[in-house]
């Protein structure tokens, strides 16, 4: 029984050093944080995040670093795998509302060019729905957003409705968001 008990704690001992073991400088581990995430293994990700967040100042250095990979999928015309690297960063920086914004727009694109699943019109729903509940302003295009997410939910007087603030709000900037304006804006056209 003293020998099995030993044998434990020793087992014990082990696995916390194991676990508590930074897997290297934020440089190396934000890139294969970001790589777990595109190969779908979310607890990979973040027993690399943990691991890494025991040490001083790590989640500070992080979270530029995990920032630049879900930009560097989004130029790369990566939406969803932008979306989900921001969505894990925004369940570890609960407080960083740059990720929300970032996320509801990769997620809005990965919409755009692809069939709305349902999962997908939900995920873009909730993300909405987190970002407003956060406070604070939100950005304009957010309206474009619902306008869409009104519309994949077949209620067009709230499409029209989150459209019409949408476009006091717009002055033609950026002009990337000019076709999905003119896609929205016809859609609402053809279906009174």
């Amino acid at each position: 029984m003293q020998r099995e008990r030993l044998w434990f704690g020793i087992l014990l001992v082990t696995l916390t050093r194991c676990v508590t073991t930074p897997p290297g400088p934020p440089e190396e581990v934000a890139p294969r944080i970001a790589k777990a995430l595109d190969e779908g293994d979310t607890d990979e990700a973040e027993e690399l995040f943990e691991a890494s967040a025991s040490e001083s100042g790590a989640t500070e250095q992080l979270y530029p670093l995990l920032y630049e990979e879900a930009d560097q999928r989004y130029q790369a015309g990566e939406s969803a795998r932008s979306a989900r690297l921001l969505g894990f960063m925004a369940k570890v920086y609960p407080n960083a509302r740059a990720v929300r914004e970032a996320r509801v727009y990769a997620l809005f694109l990965q919409r755009a060019h692809g069939d709305p699943t349902p999962e997908l019109v939900k995920d873009i729903a909730a993300a909405v729905g987190e970002l407003r509940k956060a406070g604070g302003d939100t950005p304009f295009w957010i309206g474009l957003v619902e306008a869409q997410l009104a519309i994949d939910r077949g209620e067009s007087q709230a499409a029209r409705e989150a459209f019409a603030g949408f476009q006091k709000a717009w002055n033609g900037q950026p002009t990337e968001l000019a076709v999905y304006v003119d896609d929205i804006d016809r859609y609402l056209v053809s279906h009174r």
